[in-house]
């Protein structure tokens, strides 16, 4: 039974347990059965609701990945562009962050019209964007109108990842949630991957404009696939009455939120947008060791172990997050993770080669993965379903500006050959310090909350 169809005085096991560690640091609850992968994404697939959902985001991050192959392809590595690694990330951070803000608007509309029509409908206006993308870049030159048709997939993007984060506790039951927020998007991001790698084979043997328009193939099926989800919320939604009113509902929507949103919510969000520094600081730096310390044939291989590495990072998470996250408790775990991403910094960093900076790439996608999980299943377990929307939204908007901030920062402060160690030392001490830090204050907010609520 879906989760928003529950009576609200039944609860999980594992929904218990968070509630308790809410209030107190917890200890190790009793020992509990292992949760692989393959078992939790067998136990959720056997719910209709989630493999709808499932299939929604599979084909829709699928088709991401398709659709970015094009775009760097036509954009970042054309041989008469010859953008280097800072011009590529400054061009990133342009392109992302005004996406970006689109959240506040997704928000609104996820928490007062139907998400499975919003979906539907959002995932349709992407198709009619990426045509526009793949009729635009037939020209020779990269005009502005195909920077504003990439910039409306972006965004509708964003709208989409939101939305499908929002439906989530629709379709599983409570004692599931924790592995369906490991298994889902480690799954999209596998999808990702996977369309990333066929639309590098089509465009070996195709043009960029076949590799648009075989991903717009997906979105057709990830559109088809929210057509046929349950109902997946919002609890008690309002009608928008109007799209001229939806800058001042935005407005007050977000008032409202700001308000009444619990203080663990806003702990939670700030703590994703801290995890995310680290990640883009040496995404870049990265890139920029790489090109500085391999040779031109080289460079493609080396970039793609790195990206390999942060991948296989996330996904040892997702594996990890649902076995030990019940044994220790949530904040204690997320406490474990970052303590990784502090050695991991101190440890790797100094050796300054691609080879130790793939193998940061990999424990900081642990740690990264792993706080975002545990971050994924709080937010639905502590904040109420009438915020949920526009919670995922600024979540969402908090996740990608680290990034943003980050890879600013790291174009801006990092010489050219990205041989420097002293970002190593600065999030060594940000994750230890958010790994001391989380316990006290997680105890802290979670009192206030329960003796002053909010709104």
């Amino acid at each position: 039974m879906p989760a928003s169809c529950r009576p609200p005085h039944v609860m999980s096991a594992l929904a218990r347990r968070l509630r308790r560690i809410s209030s107190s640091y917890p200890t190790a609850p009793p020992t509990v059965a292992r949760v692989t992968f393959l078992r939790a994404l067998a136990a959720l697939l056997r719910q209709r609701g989630f493999r709808r959902l499932f299939v929604s985001r599979i084909s829709s991050q699928g088709s991401d990945g398709i659709f970015q192959v094009a775009l760097a392809s036509h954009v970042l590595f054309s041989p008469e562009k010859a953008a280097d690694a800072r011009s590529i990330a400054l061009a990133f951070a342009v392109i992302l962050l005004p996406y970006s803000l689109v959240g506040p608007f997704a928000g609104v509309l996820l928490d007062r019209w139907d998400r499975r029509r919003v979906l539907v409908v959002v995932q349709l206006a992407r198709l009619v964007a990426m045509l526009a993308v793949a009729a635009l870049s037939a020209g020779t030159n990269v005009s502005a109108g195909f920077f504003a048709a990439v910039l409306v997939v972006f965004s509708l993007n964003r709208f989409i990842l939101s939305g499908l984060s929002a439906a989530l506790p629709h379709v599983v039951t409570r004692d599931l949630l924790v592995s369906a927020n490991s298994v889902a998007p480690t799954c999209g991001t596998l999808a990702y991957l996977v369309g990333g790698a066929l639309g590098t084979g089509l465009a070996a043997v195709s043009t960029d404009e076949v590799v648009v328009l075989v991903s717009c193939v997906g979105v057709a099926g990830a559109s088809w696939a929210a057509a046929r989800l349950p109902f997946v919320g919002p609890d008690g939604a309002e009608a928008l009455l109007g799209v001229r009113h939806l800058l001042g509902r935005v407005a007050a929507g977000f008032v409202d939120a700001a308000r009444t949103l619990p203080r663990r919510g806003r702990l939670l969000l700030t703590l994703v947008l801290l995890t995310r520094l680290p990640f883009g600081f040496f995404l870049l730096q990265t890139l920029l060791i790489v090109r500085h310390e391999t040779s031109a044939g080289d460079q493609a291989t080396a970039i793609a172990a790195a990206a390999a590495a942060a991948a296989a990072g996330f996904g040892l998470a997702a594996f990890l997050t649902p076995w030990l996250l019940p044994k220790v408790g949530a904040i204690r775990y997320a406490a474990g993770v970052l303590a990784v991403g502090a050695v991991g910094c101190a440890g790797l960093g100094p050796w300054l080669s691609p080879w130790s900076m793939s193998t940061l790439g990999f424990v900081v996608g642990v740690s990264s993965q792993g706080v975002k999980i545990t971050v994924d299943s709080l937010l639905q377990t502590h904040v109420p379903d009438h915020l949920l929307g526009r919670t995922f939204s600024v979540y969402d908007v908090m996740y990608n500006a680290g990034l943003v901030v980050a890879a600013a920062s790291a174009a801006a402060l990092l010489p050219a050959s990205g041989l420097v160690w002293w970002p190593f030392v600065v999030f060594a001490v940000l994750y230890l310090a958010l790994a001391l830090a989380i316990g006290p204050l997680w105890q802290r907010v979670s009192h206030a909350d329960e003796t002053r609520p909010l709104g």
